[in-house]
């Protein structure tokens, strides 16, 4: 073990690949360190001979800076220095570090548990949260049986719709786990730098396994707050490091050497010139810098030219000049230039070596772009200029991501830089251009103000056409707005610009701005129309005369954490008028979450949040479906405070969870009618007529909108009993409210301000597993086989002090709550299997069957009947759903009525899976039962399959039913990919009830190098809406023409 030399630490502290510039000075800038590379470090292990080796299941692969970034997951093995790590997951930084003429490798490996039989015998290791730290001079092995490019959340997952919750739990696991390793690598790469910057790190000659030390904790207290500790960072420790910048990096740098051979020799020693023609072959090798460079250029004919006395070496047999000797370099005649990071070709070429430039005529140059996953840059001029090893200018040019000689689509400039930063700081493509537009087919379509930027960030981001019956022509284009202006990129910021026009409607302009990274995360869109006036097509099919006027929407959303524990979430929305988002925005309208102008702190520590709620809509009318088909109202918070905690343990095996309130809410129907806001009288059962006011309705309902203030606290207290097969939990639960109004009379005459509830009841569980390795079938493609048997059940009993449904519902946890006794059983099966073969072996859910029945005593249930023509307006009254529901970890909020419910799924191959639902009621109930249907109590059912025929092939059949609105649909979709630039989507839709098609939605998408073309045309028959689209998406690949593969999206257009 020795001290690092002066000279070491510095060169761990500032990247080494800093060159120095022509003035001497090394241009370096500061990056936080963070774990996500080695970039910048020498780590203080000697090298050590041997490869270094990592194998397993499946892997994801990426680089950040200039570090190979590595996960690995399933059978893990990694062999280092003559350590031997096992482990399921692991995280690896590969980053190479040339150490005079010869190339190491620095390796750093965590592993969140890594075990190895072995480690006995003093050639394995073991550990939890393990960092491996090393360097070697040989080969870097990796054996992976699926290889994903890309970060494990970038990657492509699997399409299977069975798996996707799976998938997401994963990628979630998989991103924890990446950010802890990470975490672990920026710590010890912090505690390194200030033991070089103070003296005390030594060279070790071995690898370096660092556990984490268990530091003394303090004993845990109910609703302490870990997150708080954790927060605390290490004193002293430094958090960046400085690293070097494209500017002024020399093309040669003076102790390089270059090699020549040609087939023909000619030397002047009069002129000191040296004239090569043939073959020519030049190679300039430099080994000076951290980053050894090497540089290939190839011709026709060529001329060196030397300074005074630079041919002794020559005289003496050599065939390689110092770089300090020469002048310059000459060659034409099919020039080639290449260093392995960029390609150049060219009629002629001259290198002048003194001023650090050089000249290219009729030139293309071919760059990659490392922090867009090796995207390929190309520039082409008829003259172009290098100014430093990684910066080249030129006069009239196009720069664009497309091999070709003439693109179809790039930005053509009048004057250009290109500048790529070394790999320690991203390897990134930067282009300045002044007077610059954008070409398509080589001839500029649209000018630009300048442009700044990464060559992908074309200001264009797509453009639409299409048309519909009430909209006439459409068009719509979106810009990237920075880009557009001639900005540079702000980080954490995406600025985009839209305009529309409609021909039938007017024309509209919106911007959308996407925060992240320090300014916290949210957006703020905005978008206005100058409607000319017509017919807004609601997404009901209603049509509703529009005034001419300007319209639009304000929707914001923002959040950011105030410290570890406090978060502060923010939502703004503004919108114009009744119908704008239900006819403009339509996607919208069915799936967004409810759009409200709120703020809210919320404090979460362990198993305690505190959290105070000011919510207001700043409308009087509802752009939600689900809430205009289900309550037709909002409710403000002015404002909510609520205090939860969970898992206190009062006394031992006691478990209690409590949760305390104080509100002050005003409930507010929409205002308008069923035709203002173009939706069916159905959506109320008749009870409101089509221009009667809906909030005089809920009036007349006994609804008040006067502010009444509330105050809610429940309890429950649980007794986990549990052993290695059955878990048994009694638990009782009681809540109290009090209401401070007397405006609730008018909903209910007699109804208690203060409510109570009570109940009680067990829950349980019991878990059997059977393997039988005897089990094998190629029919049915099963190797082994795992049962897994886990029968469940609840009792419960609750009572009220009100009746069901005598308050309205301000918040279905509190209001929507009712009393009832029941009972729920069921049992899950799962039947696991292995396919993949040999070294590829995964383990495959192959049949899941879960199927229960819920019996509950039928004085609870208050379900929806026909509006009675005497009082049409009491069935606006809050009601339980008719298709029923339990829910066991609060049964209270359970929608009532027995009945037995089941859902499946069978993957039999690879390629084809069935699945299903349904629930079905053993008595009779309005809405539901059907006398004549085979199952005349079926609430809900469905049946489908999927087949991937061939990896271009994807067919799938669904059969869907929903009694309580006599829907009963056949979908089906065909998914083909045809060849590599096509792709087909066709998706029709077919109502048995009612004996035709319902819809069809089709799309035909090109692909191309710059973007994709995609043609699409929908048929939707509630709305009677045709429509045809035409949309242009860059870059390629941003949009998928499958877009609505597998799933009914009546709202198709071109402008949604």
């Amino acid at each position: 073990m020795r001290r690092l030399s002066s000279l070491a630490a510095v060169s761990m502290v500032s990247v080494i690949a800093a060159a120095p510039t022509a003035l001497g000075q090394v241009a370096t800038k500061m990056k936080p360190i963070d774990g996500a590379s080695l970039g910048g470090f020498v780590l203080p292990t000697q090298p050590i001979a041997g490869t270094c080796k990592f194998s397993a299941t499946r892997g994801w692969t990426w680089k950040t800076d200039d570090t190979q970034r590595l996960f690995l997951e399933g059978d893990v093995r990694a062999t280092v220095g003559g350590y031997t790590f096992s482990a399921k997951r692991a995280i690896v930084w590969v980053n190479r570090l040339p150490l005079g003429g010869e190339a190491a490798t620095q390796i750093a490996i965590w592993f969140d548990h890594a075990d190895e039989p072995t480690r006995r015998a003093g050639l394995g290791a073991s550990g939890k949260e393990l960092l491996v730290t090393a360097t070697t001079m040989g080969a870097t092995e990796l054996s992976l049986v699926i290889t994903e490019d890309g970060t494990p959340d970038e990657a492509r997952t699997s399409v299977d719709r069975r798996r996707a919750g799976d998938e997401a739990t994963a990628a979630k696991s998989r991103r924890e786990l990446l950010r802890e390793g990470e975490a672990a690598l920026a710590r010890y790469l912090r505690g390194l730098t200030a033991r070089i910057l103070a003296g005390t790190q030594r060279i070790s000659t071995a690898p370096i396994l660092q556990s984490p030390t268990t530091a003394a904790e303090p004993p845990l207290l109910p609703g302490g707050s870990v997150a708080a500790i954790f927060a605390e960072k290490p004193p002293q420790l430094p958090t960046e490091i400085g690293v070097a910048t494209a500017k002024s990096l020399p093309i040669f740098e003076p102790h390089g050497t270059v090699s020549f051979s040609a087939d023909n020799i000619l030397i002047d020693e009069k002129s000191n010139r040296i004239s090569v023609q043939g073959m020519v072959q030049i190679e300039y090798r430099s080994i000076e810098t951290i980053q050894e460079r090497s540089l290939q250029l190839s011709a026709e004919r060529g001329v060196i030219f030397l300074l005074p006395g630079a041919l002794t070496a020559l005289r003496e047999g050599g065939k390689s000049l110092d770089a300090s000797t020469i002048e310059g370099l000459y060659l034409e005649g099919a020039v080639q230039a290449s260093d392995g990071q960029y390609a150049l070709r060219g009629a002629q070429i001259y290198y002048d070596l003194k001023a650090n430039r050089a000249a290219i005529v009729d030139a293309v140059l071919r760059t990659y772009d490392r922090k867009h996953r090796d995207l390929p840059i190309y520039m082409r001029a008829a003259e172009m200029r290098q100014v430093a090893a990684e910066q080249w200018t030129a006069e009239r040019a196009t720069v664009s991501t497309s091999e070709f000689f003439t693109p179809h689509l790039a930005i053509g400039v009048d004057r250009v830089t290109i500048s790529r930063e070394p790999p320690e700081v991203g390897g990134e493509i930067v282009v300045d251009a002044r007077g610059a537009g954008i070409e398509a087919g080589g001839v500029r379509i649209l000018p630009l103000p300048g442009y700044e930027g990464n060559v992908d960030r074309i200001p264009m981001r797509s453009i639409e056409m299409g048309y519909e019956e009430d909209r006439g022509v459409e068009f719509s284009s979106t810009w990237d707005l920075a880009a557009l202006l001639g900005q540079a990129p702000t980080p954490g910021v995406d600025s985009e610009l839209r305009v529309d026009g409609f021909s039938e409607r007017g024309a509209a302009v919106g911007t959308k701005f996407s925060l992240s990274s320090e300014f916290g995360k949210g957006a703020i869109d905005l978008y206005g129309l100058y409607d000319t006036g017509g017919n807004d097509r609601t997404s009901a099919g209603q049509l509703v005369p529009i005034d001419a006027g300007a319209r639009g929407i304000i929707d914001a959303a923002w959040q950011t954490a105030l410290d570890p524990t406090l978060m502060l979430r923010s939502q703004f929305s503004y919108i114009s008028d009744e119908t704008f988002v239900s006819a403009w925005r339509e996607n919208d309208f069915d799936t967004r979450r409810e759009y409200e102008t709120s703020t809210e702190l919320n404090r979460t520590s362990d198993n305690t949040s505190l959290s105070l709620l000011m919510k207001h809509d700043l409308n009087d009318f509802i752009s939600n479906s689900y809430l205009l088909a289900s309550r037709s109202y909002t409710v403000d918070k002015l404002p909510e405070f609520s205090y939860h905690r969970y898992g206190d343990e009062p006394l031992e095996g006691v478990t209690w969870t409590q949760q305390w309130s104080a509100t002050a809410m005003a409930l507010k129907p929409t205002s308008g009618t069923p035709a203002s806001l173009g939706v069916p009288t159905g959506a109320w059962g008749g009870a409101i007529a089509s221009n009667d006011s809906i909030s005089s309705a809920y009036e007349s309902a006994g609804y008040t909108e006067g502010t009444i203030g509330r105050l809610d606290t429940r309890h429950e207290l649980s007794v986990p009993l549990a052993n290695d097969w059955v878990t048994v939990t009694p638990f009782v639960n009681g809540e109290a409210t009090g209401y401070l109004s007397d405006e609730l009379t008018a909903y209910t005459t007699d109804v208690e301000t203060l409510r109570l509830q009570a109940g009680g009841g067990v829950r349980g569980s019991m878990r059997f597993v059977h393997v039988d390795d005897t089990v094998q079938s190629r029919l049915l493609d099963i190797s082994r086989m795992r049962h897994i048997v886990e029968p469940y059940g609840t009792l419960w009993s609750g009572w009220d002090s009100n009746d069901a449904g005598a308050l309205p519902v301000y918040d279905q946890e509190i209001e929507g709550t009712s009393a009832g006794s029941a009972a729920n059983f069921g049992v899950r099966q799962t039947l696991q299997t292995q396919r993949g073969g040999a070294g590829s072996w995964q383990s495959v859910d192959w049949l899941k069957l879960d199927i229960g029945l819920v019996l509950n005593d039928g004085s609870s249930d208050f379900t929806p009947t026909a509006v009675d023509p005497l009082n049409p307006f009491a069935s606006l009254r809050w009601a339980q759903s008719p298709i029923p529901a339990f829910y066991s970890f609060r049964p209270e909020l359970s929608q009532w009525g027995s009945h037995a419910y089941g859902s499946s799924s069978w993957q039999i191959s690879d390629s084809l899976t069935l699945g299903g639902t349904m629930n079905y009621l053993f008595e009779d109930r309005d809405f539901v039962t059907n006398g004549d249907g085979v199952f005349k109590n079926l609430a809900r059912g469905s049946l489908g399959v999927e087949m991937r025929h061939s990896p271009v092939v994807s067919t799938y059949l669904e059969y869907r039913y929903i009694a309580p609105t006599t829907s009963e649909l056949l979908q089906a979709g065909v998914l083909y990919r045809i060849g590599k630039r096509y792709l087909l989507a066709l998706s029709p839709q077919y109502d048995l009830e009612a004996g035709e098609f319902r819809a069809v939605s089709g799309s035909v998408t090109r692909g191309f190098p710059d973007f994709d073309f995609n043609a699409d045309a929908r048929y939707d028959l509630i709305k009677e809406e045709t429509v045809l689209g035409l949309s242009l998406s860059i870059p390629a690949g941003s949009r998928s023409g499958a877009g609505a593969f597998g799933a009914y999206n009546p709202s198709g257009g071109s402008t949604r």
